[in-house]
């Protein structure tokens, strides 16, 4: 699992981390307590913030551009 910090669009930390969905495994568990991801839950909807400030904990969705 590659680990990637991002800047909060929020606070301007650079602690936000990627949203992991679905049903998590042992790794998966072990890197959240770790602060590297979050946990975002077993139910999948539209438009779920996709990263996560573990400084602040504001949530965002990555804006893509539109080819």
């Amino acid at each position: 699992m590659k680990i990637r910090k991002y800047v909060c669009p929020s606070c301007k930390s650079k602690e936000g981390v990627d949203i992991l969905y679905g049903m998590p495994t042992l790794e998966s568990h072990e890197a959240a307590e770790r602060g590297e991801i979050a946990l975002g839950g077993c139910v999948l909807e539209d438009d779920q913030p996709e990263r996560k400030c573990m400084h602040c904990g504001h949530e965002w969705r990555i804006k893509r551009k539109m080819t």
